[in-house]
């Protein structure tokens, strides 16, 4: 009995640090660096109209436990009938789009810009560098 405890209690100890990490972000998983599936981006039409255009509202948010800077995304053009906040995204002209100006996005702290155009504009993350504390 005493060599089944010795056994099973380093067997149960691994399975609950599996499991205590099963949640946590890929930065946890991965020696603390994110992916660049950890950038998520969402478009969803705002409903308004803008020049003739349908609005769409682009949030691109982190999700990794780490903070990422310098994310950029693919995007040929920025076309849009209203104004586009360079501050939340600038076009570089080569078919690569700055976030944030190239700031640290945190967790829980999503980049959102409107623009209006007559259909959804993909903005696929191409680049971005992990910063842990």
């Amino acid at each position: 009995m005493a060599s089944m405890f010795k056994t099973s209690v380093p067997l149960v100890l691994a399975a609950l640090t599996i499991c205590s990490h099963a949640g946590t972000s890929n930065a946890m998983q991965y020696g603390d660096a994110c992916l660049l599936s950890d950038i998520h981006v969402s478009t969803a039409k705002t409903g308004k109209v803008v020049g003739g255009q349908p609005d769409y509202r682009v949030a691109i948010e982190n999700i990794c436990e780490c903070g990422q800077w310098t994310v950029l995304v693919a995007c040929n053009v920025l076309n849009s009938t209203e104004p586009v906040d360079q501050t939340k995204i600038f076009s570089r002209g080569d078919g690569t789009c700055v976030v944030n100006a190239g700031n640290l996005i945190s967790r829980g702290s999503p980049v959102v810009f409107t623009y209006a155009w007559s259909e959804p504009q993909a903005f696929t993350p191409t680049f971005a560098t992990t910063r842990c504390p």
